[in-house]
């Protein structure tokens, strides 16, 4: 195997390990898998995140509806936590 096709497997290894979010323009976003966490946990605290931002954008239906983009962010809302 030449040195193009070891480049190509090692690509198509590593895409295998991310989460790809189609958008819009026709673009893909790529997180790494800890990322799908990193995203629950920051709309759980209010906060946003690349990931939740990337599925409210997204072409797929798959991602418009999911969880990930169900949160939007409102900056206005009282916090009463304390």
């Amino acid at each position: 195997m030449g040195l193009r096709g070891w480049i190509k497997r090692l690509e198509r290894d590593a895409r295998e390990e991310m989460i790809e979010i189609p958008q819009q323009d026709g673009a893909v976003k790529r997180f790494p898998q800890s990322a799908g966490m990193e995203a629950f946990m920051a709309l759980m605290d209010g906060r946003d995140h690349p990931l939740a931002e990337a599925a409210r954008n997204s072409s797929e239906r798959e991602w418009t509806h999911s969880f990930y983009s169900a949160f939007p962010i409102d900056e206005d809302i009282e916090d009463l936590s304390e």
